[in-house]
């Protein structure tokens, strides 16, 4: 699959699962920062890791 086709297609899922919880928007916002937290904390031992490598 295309990367701009998946892209638009995970956030579409993700607007499609948000309004489906119904939850409040600073609730959704607070669980979205959380994710966002998520994942650059594992781009960062990724990267970690790479350096590790190359070092």
């Amino acid at each position: 699959m295309e990367t701009g086709k998946a892209v638009t297609r995970l956030e579409q899922q993700l607007v499609d699962a948000v309004n489906q919880s119904h939850l409040h928007p600073v609730v959704v916002r607070l669980v979205l920062l959380n994710i966002l937290h998520a994942v650059e904390d594992k781009q960062r031992e990724l990267e970690q890791e790479g350096d590790k490598a190359d070092g």
